[in-house]
């Protein structure tokens, strides 16, 4: 019989260190992201930034978007940058990320999980 020993806090590091991802990563259903008038659907979503697939964008670009929810007219402006491409799917982060980008971001996650959006609520 194996024992399996803890994992130490340097191979946890080293673990970790092949996903940058600073946010966890939520299903992004149900919202979409326009740039210049194409429309695309958001593949996940965290508070850092988003995924989305056939972004015609080179590494390193920043540019303008405005993410709504699937089938509302109205959205929020944000600005991003590719960070990566990998497979068709772009990974985007948020470089200039503001309060109404941030709450729809957390309403769709609370919306997804379940959980309250308890950041958000006034005191």
């Amino acid at each position: 019989m194996l024992m399996q020993r803890p994992m130490t806090r340097n191979a946890a590091a080293n673990a970790s260190a092949a996903d940058r991802r600073l946010n966890p990563r939520h299903d992004g259903s149900g919202l979409q992201v326009e740039v210049e008038g194409r429309v695309h659907p958001v593949v996940d979503v965290s508070t850092g930034g988003l995924s989305l697939v056939g972004l015609n964008r080179t590494l390193g670009e920043r540019f303008r978007f405005v993410l709504s929810r699937v089938g509302e007219s109205q959205g929020v402006t944000g600005e991003a940058e590719v960070l990566g491409i990998r497979d068709g799917l772009f990974h985007l982060t948020f470089t200039r990320p503001t309060l109404p980008l941030m709450r729809l971001v957390i309403a769709h996650v609370s919306a997804m999980t379940g959980v309250d959006p308890h950041l958000l609520k006034s005191r």
